[in-house]
């Protein structure tokens, strides 16, 4: 078994399921491996029916000492079970179950797992899972639950998943000897049975540390060698002077300092015989575009191409719109290039671009092609760089000898961490917004104070302004605590009547999408019901609030994502969380998203607390290794994989046979990336 192998390898795993899997981004063995769990059932020990809290998930077991099936109406039944065990007595009801009657006997030990709730005055939980203790359907353990997709349960998952690791062994493995011997890490195999499966929280620890380490070592090792790549082979790629004073005097606004530092040192870079490699960093908002645009405008203006890669159409379509309306009348031309587009329509964009008479091309993934030549590449620029692989981003710079690179972020890097994640590249950083920028203001809501966070919501759109609301999944999933797109899509239209809502999400094919997104921006569509699909990029002045449902389910660097679709005009805006958790962490995160604003300031704050290694509680989480913001939360594990690429890298070996296993290093790397889970529940 290789782990690039197709899922279709797996048994019982057919076209229709494949199809399902792909649609979550699923295509090989190693993408399912990586398919780690959300969160943990903790099935390890019964409890004592007086020590469970209430509305949590338990294991209990008791003796069924009493059992009554009775009809609640309209043929619908409900089976009241007493149950005892060493605390006192507890109950048990299942609806709509009459088959259980029979085959509860009265007198047996059962064990049960579910939620406990007060009802009645007597703590029960309501249909619960049920069996005779220590029966084979017994299981103990810490159990994975998956996000999914419709047609595939997260009991499928984990089969599926088992029946992998059941073959896995270690011929799997791609570190040599010398690292897992060196680093004392955990055997591959291991790592992948105890993230899924964890014998204990020693060993899910243990296996989580192995595969952070595996990808902060891919990741490492791409950098460095791009760094000594770009040093050793890159040639002249000096752009000749260019007077941009055109372009800016051309915008209905002067650059804050922030813009013309960057500016300053983007023109310093593109004057210079050495390549530029420039990432500038800035909150949402703040003017990253309009300095990417000055860098385009130098570069086509000298008679060079520049291409600009977004991670999303609808980012994509968005760029282009805006560098078509503000480089017409400098008689620049521009391209959009995304996948969807008619053949004809391609192969005329595609002779544009490599005859020279397109000087600006924007796409998505879709620039990286193999057809895509261009005439004279001098620019290639990224719009969030963490979306992209390592590979992806170098494919496209070597279209073209000596090709300039600037990036654009978003995402503000812990300064303790962007030298060495970013340390190929050299830093812009812009803190201050344009002078009409109100502060968003942000609350914090629980379950009862939701409605007047909605009376606000719809307040706000009667005075003719837009909102976001967003969910963390499409449709309602086994987890019941977790608020779905489709859910609110349905609560709101009955609640803002005479109001149009609209809904998008990752499963819309992009002409559903582009339509819904068209007529937010119009106004036509009041209020978008979104999953994160609006995280990144997506400007519309107009909205003026965001609602966050399920707030405790992201990281501090995506709810400020996500607050950055507001406030992008002079009207005062607002950010709702709304958290259905009363643990300390999430309430901490609530609370530090209220008092800050700065990025840079929230990005120190969250590797401060996921930094602190709260194990236990992580596993209640899940384990997401594929996540930019997840990865870089361990300084001490990054440390000591920038330290081992160093070493491998210096050793000047090109397959580095018996340290590590190259051919798989592709498959890592192209894996860190902040992934657009939007279509997973």
């Amino acid at each position: 078994m290789k782990l690039s192998d197709s899922v279709t390898t797996i048994k019982g795993v057919g076209a229709k399921k494949q199809t399902v899997l792909e649609e979550m981004g699923i295509t090989t063995i190693y993408d399912l491996l990586e398919h780690s769990p959300f969160r943990y059932q903790n099935r390890l020990n019964r409890t004592h029916f007086m020590d469970v809290p209430e509305d949590k998930d338990v294991l209990i077991g008791g003796v069924l000492i009493n059992k009554r099936l009775r009809s609640i109406g309209r043929g619908r039944t409900m089976l009241e079970c007493a149950l005892r065990d060493e605390s006192g007595i507890f109950h048990a009801i299942f609806f709509n179950m009459p088959f259980l009657e029979k085959n509860l006997r009265l007198g047996n030990d059962y064990t049960l797992f579910g939620k406990m709730k007060w009802r009645n005055g007597a703590k029960t939980i309501v249909n619960p899972e049920m069996y005779p203790a220590n029966s084979p359907r017994d299981i103990r353990g810490i159990i994975p639950v998956y996000r999914r997709s419709a047609g595939i349960s997260s009991n499928e998952l984990s089969k599926l998943i088992l029946s992998i690791l059941d073959e896995m062994d270690e011929s799997c493995e791609w570190l040599g000897d010398e690292l897992l011997e060196k680093n004392n890490l955990a055997p591959e195999y291991y790592a992948y049975r105890n993230i899924h499966f964890p014998e204990s929280v020693d060993a899910y620890n243990r296996a989580k540390f192995r595969l952070i380490y595996d990808k902060l070592l891919a990741f490492q090792y791409c950098i460095l060698y791009n760094r000594r790549f770009l040093d050793e082979e890159c040639g002249n790629s000096m752009i000749a002077p260019v007077d941009i004073s055109k372009f800016l005097d051309s915008l209905p606004f002067r650059l804050t300092e922030g813009q013309q530092t960057a500016v300053d040192d983007i023109e310093h870079d593109l004057m210079s015989t050495k390549t530029m490699n420039r990432l500038v960093q800035g909150d949402a908002g703040c003017g990253k575009t309009v300095v990417a645009e000055t860098a385009i405008f130098h570069v086509v203006s000298a008679g060079w191409q520049a291409a600009f890669m977004a991670p999303t159409e609808i980012l994509a379509r968005q760029h282009f719109a805006k560098l078509t309306a503000d480089f017409g009348e400098f008689g620049m031309r521009t391209a959009l290039l995304v996948s969807g587009i008619k053949s004809t329509d391609r192969r005329e964009i595609l002779e544009g671009i490599s005859s020279g008479d397109i000087d600006i091309v924007i796409g998505t993934h879709a620039l990286i092609q193999s057809d895509v030549e261009f005439a004279k590449l001098g620019l290639v620029l990224t719009d969030e760089q963490h979306r992209f692989g390592v590979n992806q981003r170098k494919i496209l710079t070597e279209k073209s000898e000596a090709v300039n690179v600037l990036v654009m972020s978003a995402t503000p890097i812990p300064r303790t961490l962007a030298a060495t994640v970013f340390g190929d590249m050299d830093f812009s950083v812009i803190k201050s917004k344009p002078s009409n920028r109100k502060e968003i203001i942000t609350r914090y809501a629980t379950e009862k104070s939701r409605e007047r966070v909605y009376a606000n919501v719809y307040n706000e759109v009667k005075n003719g302004n837009r909102a976001y609301i967003v969910a963390p999944s499409i449709e309602d999933s086994e987890d019941n605590n977790l608020i779905s797109a489709e859910a609110l899509y349905e609560e709101l239209k009955k609640k803002f009547k005479g109001t149009k809502i609209g809904l998008i999400h990752g499963k819309l094919d992009k002409l559903e999408k582009e339509r819904m997104m068209n007529e937010f921006a119009a106004g036509t569509i009041k209020v978008l019901v979104s999953t994160v699909v609006i995280e990144v990029g997506i400007d519309v002045p107009e909205a003026t609030v965001i609602v966050i449902e399920n707030a405790e389910r992201f990281g501090l660097a995506q709810l400020h994502q996500l607050r950055g679709r507001v406030g992008r005009s002079d009207l005062q805006s607002y950010c709702y969380l709304i958290c259905y958790s009363d643990a300390e962490n999430a309430i901490e995160r609530m609370n530090a998203m209220v008092t800050m604003s700065d990025g840079f300031e929230i990005s120190e704050e969250d590797y401060r607390l996921r930094g602190a290694g709260d194990l236990m509680g992580t596993m209640q989480h899940g384990y997401s290794g594929n996540s930019f913001y997840d990865l870089f939360g361990y300084d001490k594990i990054l440390k000591l994989a920038t330290s081992d690429a160093e070493q491998i890298l210096s050793k000047n070996q090109i397959e580095l046979k018996g340290f590590v296993d190259l051919e798989q290093l592709q498959l890592r790397t192209n894996n860190i990336m902040v992934q657009d889970n939007s279509n997973i529940i």
